[in-house]
C-alpha cells in the first residue's frame, strides 16, 4: 500500500512537470474593433492637432504611409503612432482647413498583433465646421480595353469651380476602389465637381505622367445624384515616341516596348568596327512592341545602338544578355483554324531546313518532305500540308533538320500534323438581337477570347443587331467581347485627355459559354442599352 502511493505521487508529479505545447482555440480571425476615440468619430468644430483611437486589442501599424487616406488631402502627412499597445495617436502636421469635413480612411494601416488581420473598412469622420457632410457619390472603374474591374485606382474629385484640374491640383476628395473596382466617396458637400479616375504612379494625386492611366467623365456630378457613375480607364497614346522598354530575350532577340504605334525601326551601332550586324524585325498585332533578331551575337553583348524611327533617334540603348543561350533551337507546329494548313514556329530565325534530317509520315507511310526556300520567313516555316479529317499525319525532326541565323540547331522533335477529328470540335452560334427599333451602326467587332484572355476567333459587324457563326472551336470554356470601333480600323483605339475623347467601348458577355464537342450552341447575348 504504502510502495503503491508513492509510486502514484511520483506519476503525478512527473505529469505535472511534463512540459507541452499550448493547444490553443480557433484562429484569431477578428478584425481590430475601434471602441472610442477622441474627439468623438463624427465631432464638428475641430481645433486640435491630436486624435486618439482606441481598439479593443494589441495592435500594430502596417504600411500606414501608403495606406492611410485622408479626403480631402492633407498639405504634409500627420504623424502616426502605437500607444499604449491598443491606442492609434494622429498628430496632425499643419492645420485643417475651415468648414471642411474630414475622412480618415485608416482601416488597412491598423492590424492585430497577433495574426495580422486588417481593420477593413474603418473610417473616421471629424469636421472643422458646425457640420458633418453628408453626401456621397459611388461607382466602378473598369479597365477601358479588358472591361474587367480595376483594383486600388484613386478616384478623385475636384470642385468644378477651381481653376485647376487632374492635371494641376489636389483633388477636394478622394478614395481608392475596392477589389471589384467598385468606389464610394462619402461625407461630400453638394455642387457641380469633375470626377476622374487615375493610376497614380507617382503619389502625387496628380495626371502629369506618360505611363499613368486616366479616366474622366464628359459632364459634370453632383453628390446630391444618386446614380452610380462608370469610369472606363485607359493609357492615352504617348505624346512622343520613346523606348518604353527593353530587354534581351534568351533567344537573344532584343525586345522593344514602344510608348506608342510605330512604324519602322532602325538600330546605328556605335561600337562595332568591322562587318554589318542585319538585324529581323518582328511586330505584335497592335505595332507597339517589337523583337529585332541579330544576323550574329558575335561580340555584341555590351555594344550600344542608337534606336531610330523614321531616321529620328530616339534613345541609345545597350545590348545587354542577362541569361545563357539555350543550346537547341525548339520546334512547336501550328494550324491556321481557317483553312487547316500547318506551319512550324522555330524559337529563333531560321537559316535553313534540311529535308534529308526530317521524315514525313502520312497513315503509317513514309512520305517525300520538302520545304521551299521563300516559305522561311523569319522564325516561321510554312508548309505545304493540308490532312484531310482523319487522316494520320506526323514529321519527325531529326538534329540538325533546322538551323537557326545565329547559331544552334533543333533537337529530335516529333510533330504531330493530323486533322481535329470534326466530331471532336464544336459549333458557335452568337445572336446579338436589338435592344429597340433602332439599328446600332457600327462597325463593332465580335471577338471569342479564351479563358487566358486570347482571341480565339473575332468578326466584324458593319452594324447591331447581327449574328455570327463559328465551326471547328475547340471544347472549353470562353468569353465574348464586344468592341464599337467608331474610327473602323479594325482594332480597339484608346482615348486622350487632350482633346479629350473617350475611350472605344468595350462589352463582356456577363456570363461564359461552354463549347461542347459535336455540339452545335446557339447563344443569345442582349448587349447593354448603353451601347454608344
Amino acid at each position: 500500500m504504502r510502495n503503491t502511493a508513492a509510486l502514484s505521487a511520483l506519476l503525478l508529479l512527473a505529469a505535472c512537470a511534463q512540459v507541452k505545447e499550448p493547444q490553443g482555440g480557433p484562429k484569431d480571425t477578428a478584425a481590430p474593433r475601434l471602441l472610442s476615440a477622441m474627439p468623438p468619430n463624427g465631432s464638428t468644430g475641430f481645433s486640435d492637432n491630436r486624435i486618439v483611437l482606441h481598439f479593443d486589442e494589441r495592435i500594430k501599424l502596417d504600411r500606414v504611409h501608403e495606406r492611410l487616406l485622408v479626403s480631402p488631402p492633407l498639405d504634409k502627412m500627420p504623424e502616426v503612432a502605437v500607444s499604449a499597445a491598443t491606442d492609434v495617436v494622429i498628430t496632425l502636421a499643419a492645420p485643417l482647413r475651415e468648414g471642411t469635413t474630414y475622412t480618415f480612411n485608416i482601416g488597412e494601416a491598423v492590424i492585430d498583433l497577433t495574426e495580422g488581420n486588417p481593420a477593413s473598412g474603418l473610417t473616421y469622420v471629424l469636421s472643422t465646421g458646425d457640420h458633418v457632410d453628408s453626401l456621397a457619390l459611388e461607382g466602378r472603374v473598369e479597365d477601358a480595353f479588358t472591361g474587367l474591374p480595376v483594383a486600388d485606382a484613386l478616384v478623385l474629385l475636384h470642385d468644378a469651380r477651381d481653376t485647376g484640374d487632374v492635371r494641376t491640383a489636389p483633388p477636394a476628395y478622394f478614395t481608392r476602389t475596392a477589389k471589384d473596382g467598385r468606389f464610394r466617396l462619402a461625407h461630400l458637400r453638394g455642387g457641380p465637381m469633375h470626377l476622374a479616375a487615375l493610376v497614380d504612379r507617382n503619389g502625387n494625386y496628380r495626371y502629369d505622367l506618360p505611363n499613368e492611366e486616366i479616366a474622366f467623365l464628359d459632364s459634370l456630378v453632383d453628390p446630391r445624384d444618386t446614380v452610380p457613375y462608370r469610369l472606363f480607364l485607359f493609357r492615352p497614346v504617348a505624346a512622343v515616341q520613346f523606348v518604353a522598354a527593353a530587354k534581351v530575350l534568351p533567344e537573344r532577340g532584343w525586345q522593344l516596348a514602344m510608348a506608342r504605334r510605330a512604324s519602322d525601326l532602325t538600330l546605328a551601332s556605335l561600337d562595332r568596327e568591322g562587318g554589318r550586324t542585319r538585324w529581323w524585325s518582328e511586330w505584335n498585332d497592335t505595332r507597339d512592341t517589337v523583337t529585332l533578331w541579330p544576323s550574329d551575337t558575335t561580340l555584341l553583348a555590351g555594344q550600344r545602338f542608337v534606336v531610330l524611327e523614321g531616321g529620328v533617334p530616339l534613345d541609345t540603348l545597350a545590348y545587354k544578355p542577362t541569361a545563357p543561350m539555350p543550346f537547341n533551337v525548339a520546334v512547336a507546329a501550328k494550324a491556321d483554324p481557317a483553312s487547316g494548313r500547318w506551319w512550324l514556329e522555330c524559337t529563333r530565325p531560321v537559316a535553313a531546313v534540311d529535308p534529308g534530317h526530317a521524315r514525313l509520315v502520312v497513315d503509317g507511310t513514309e512520305r517525300p518532305w520538302s520545304v521551299a526556300a521563300d516559305s522561311i520567313r523569319g522564325r516561321m516555316i510554312g508548309l505545304d500540308l493540308r490532312p484531310k479529317p482523319g487522316q494520320a499525319m506526323e514529321l519527325v525532326l531529326f538534329p540538325k533538320a533546322v538551323t537557326a541565323i545565329m547559331g544552334g540547331t533543333n533537337d529530335t522533335t516529333r510533330l504531330n500534323l493530323s486533322a481535329p477529328d470534326p466530331r471532336t470540335l464544336g459549333k458557335l452560334e452568337v445572336d446579338l438581337p436589338a435592344d429597340s427599333l433602332a439599328e446600332r451602326p457600327g462597325p463593332y467587332i465580335v471577338q471569342l477570347l479564351t479563358t487566358q484572355g486570347g482571341i480565339l476567333r473575332q468578326q466584324v459587324l458593319a452594324a447591331l443587331p447581327g449574328r455570327v457563326k463559328w465551326e471547328a472551336i475547340p471544347p472549353g470554356s470562353y468569353t465574348l467581347k464586344l468592341v464599337h470601333d467608331r474610327n473602323g480600323d479594325g482594332r480597339w483605339t484608346t482615348g486622350s485627355f487632350e482633346p479629350r475623347m473617350q475611350p472605344e467601348r468595350v462589352f463582356l458577355a456577363p456570363d461564359a459559354i461552354m463549347v461542347r464537342a459535336g455540339w452545335v450552341v446557339a447563344h443569345t447575348w442582349r448587349w447593354p442599352i448603353d451601347t454608344p
